[in-house]
């Protein structure tokens, strides 16, 4: 009896999927990240699930920013069939630029290729400034096509997550992972006011997940790494840039063990 309890136990972790809410390919900074080599470190970590955000530049003009999507798309397709290939569950996100969304429809983004949620980065595109026609635009979009929307927030003015109380408030049904969480205070209020919020654990310090752990919101935070951003911090000072899948997946390694755990969704 006790041994088919322990083959229970052993059978549960295998089926058990691991699931990374926050993953990127692309260009970062002077790094590019292969989708084949991030993959493979991700793997090598048994993640089965990743919500994938390609980067995104800051880009001035608008026929370059549509040349670009145009790019992203046609390479998003080919990942696409990669992952299926080796068997990882990928859920695309949509990287939200207004210069595009001043060309095209989130419609005809949608019918360009199926994501599975849009991500919104604060400290790239002034949303809730410059932009607020495109960003209600979004949840509107979201709130008809049930679509969860990701948000970059951190601790500076540009990013700080309250910015975007208005649109949590006005738009109730739209549910947005706040991605980040490094400042409890203002995530454990608006977890407080707005049920349709969640967060994930990328970077987030310890002390701030006890914190919002504590309010009672620990089933609202997921399990989050910003991989491979981690591996560039890691490697950031030394001249030779060149990776390999193993310091890949050693950094991956080490980035889970100082996250906090993987909250079921």
């Amino acid at each position: 009896m006790i041994g088919e309890k322990q083959n229970l136990k052993s059978l549960d972790a295998k089926l058990k999927k691991m699931t990374d809410w926050h993953v990127h390919i692309g260009q970062f900074n002077d790094v590019y990240y292969d989708y084949h080599d991030v993959f493979a470190a991700l793997k090598n970590n048994d993640v089965d699930e990743i919500y994938l955000a390609y980067l995104t530049p800051i880009i001035k003009k608008e026929d370059v920013a549509l040349q670009f999507y145009e790019s992203v798309v046609h390479e998003l397709k080919v990942v696409k069939r990669y992952a299926k290939k080796i068997q990882l569950n990928v859920n695309f996100l949509y990287w939200a630029d207004p210069l595009v969304l001043k060309q095209l429809a989130l419609e005809k983004i949608y019918d360009d290729f199926r994501y599975s949620g849009i991500a919104l980065h604060p400290v790239l595109h002034n949303w809730t400034g410059e932009f607020t026609k495109e960003l209600s635009d979004i949840f509107s979009f979201a709130r008809k096509k049930s679509v969860q929307l990701f948000i970059h927030t951190g601790v500076s003015k540009n990013d700080e997550p309250l910015q975007f109380e208005k649109w949590f408030s006005e738009y109730p049904e739209v549910k947005v992972r706040l991605a980040h969480c490094k400042d409890s205070e203002p995530i454990i209020q608006l977890f407080q006011n707005y049920p349709n919020l969640s967060g994930d654990t990328a970077f987030c310090p310890t002390d701030s997940y006890d914190d919002i752990c504590k309010a009672g919101f620990a089933e609202r935070m997921f399990f989050g790494t910003d991989f491979p951003i981690s591996h560039w911090y890691e490697h950031r000072n030394e001249k030779d840039k060149k990776y390999n899948v193993q310091q890949l997946t050693e950094n991956y390694k080490k980035i889970i063990q100082i996250t906090p755990p993987n909250q079921s969704p």
